[in-house]
């Protein structure tokens, strides 16, 4: 097998892997993380195997030989380590840019005491938002929470003429009728991409998405899970939990960004709609419902 130098892994990870990310971090931290207590090293790294077999992982080969890794929340860089033999080269540079232009990364916290860390996220464009006196275990190590200052995406809030937008709409709604249902009173944004609209979404006051799609030209690049992330950051103070319906072959989809199946509507999309509604050459028949929390 071809080793790519940077590759993505996502699902279920091999043990070995899991390993081996795991000593890339504690070599990292016993590097860079002076202020750490040995002690902590040790409560943290079950926690970070733990990341490792979890979230998404952006991997740099040397050789065959994984030497740094990239961990991915959806739209958040949870972890970026390199180990020292291989620090200095540019590699960390290379998976954050990876991250932010190919995954959307925007958002990720470092340790106020790793002052070159915070240097290296200051350079690539992140600014600091917020400060937590203490880190997600109650440790005394602040962290700051940073932002990209200037991402080439963005969520707005459509506060003019939705219809103008009814093209897209229509990409995940086929029925203007049932569009003019839930439109007038439902919160829309539209995804904007260095300055072109190429996707939307319409949220309802009971914090059910109504609608949510991207342009052709920019399916399949993870422009949906951003604005599912967007979403829910911005409703997270409003609503317990997002909810979305779609049928039984649109699950999956949601499964994968957090959604959990909650009820299914039967007969909906033969009840609603006067035409059958077909995905992948199977019509549509039940509505299911997904909720995802938010806070």
């Amino acid at each position: 097998m071809v080793i790519k130098k940077h590759m993505m892994i996502k699902g279920k990870k091999s043990i070995e892997l899991i390993e081996r990310c795991a000593e890339i971090w504690e070599a990292a931290v016993r590097a860079t993380h002076h202020f750490v207590k040995e002690s902590d090293i040790v409560f943290y790294r079950p926690y970070v195997r733990q990341n490792c077999d979890n979230l998404p992982l952006l991997l740099h080969h040397e050789g065959d030989e994984v030497v740094a890794f990239l961990g991915l929340d959806s739209t958040y860089i949870d972890m970026l380590f390199v180990h020292p033999d291989y620090r200095g080269k540019g590699i960390g540079r290379k998976l954050v840019q990876r991250a932010v232009d190919e995954y959307h990364a925007e958002t990720l916290t470092v340790n106020e005491q790793n002052e070159q860390a915070l240097g290296f996220y200051l350079k690539l464009g992140f600014e600091v938002q917020s400060r937590s006196a203490l880190d997600g275990f109650g440790f005394p190590y602040p962290l700051l929470h940073m932002r990209l200052k200037n991402p080439r995406q963005r969520l707005v809030k459509v506060t003019g003429d939705k219809k103008a937008y009814l093209s897209l709409l229509l990409l995940a709604d086929p029925s203007e009728e049932m569009v003019d249902r839930y439109l007038p009173d439902g919160e829309m944004f539209i995804l904007e991409r260095d300055g072109q609209v190429i996707g939307e979404a319409v949220v309802d006051a009971a914090g059910e998405i109504k609608n949510l799609a991207v342009a052709p030209n920019y399916q399949r690049q993870y422009f949906g899970r951003y604005i599912l992330a967007a979403l829910a950051e911005h409703y997270k103070d409003r609503f317990d939990y997002l909810w979305v319906g779609t049928s039984d072959y649109g699950t999956v989809y949601y499964e994968q960004y957090g959604f959990e199946c909650d009820h299914v509507v039967k007969n909906f999309f033969t009840d609603n709609y006067p035409e059958p509604i077909i995905e992948d050459g199977r019509q549509c028949v039940d509505m299911v419902y997904l909720k995802r929390k938010i806070r």
